[in-house]
């Protein structure tokens, strides 16, 4: 029984560029939402800002920079955006 709240936990439905996304971990990284809003390969000459919005009570909006990762809940919301320095 344990086993099964364990995985109903770790079920999150996040908004990333306003499409709805699964996430299966309590946590992501700044690389992990780049990754899903822009697919890789990505150029060395590109940037991303990471903001987020809705999320939980130890976080709850906020900027996600190169290395860090936040805590997430469902219904929580990324905006990623991408410049290209060339």
């Amino acid at each position: 029984m344990e086993n099964v709240n364990s995985q109903k936990d770790k079920n999150f439905n996040l908004i990333i560029n306003a499409k709805p996304t699964k996430w299966d971990d309590k946590t992501i990284s700044y690389s992990q939402v780049v990754d899903l809003a822009f697919p890789p390969p990505h150029k060395e000459t590109e940037i991303f800002t990471v903001q987020y919005s809705r999320g939980p009570h130890d976080n709850p909006q906020g900027t996600l920079v190169k290395g860090q990762s936040v805590k997430v809940k469902s219904g929580m919301v990324f905006d990623v955006t991408r410049t290209d320095k060339s």
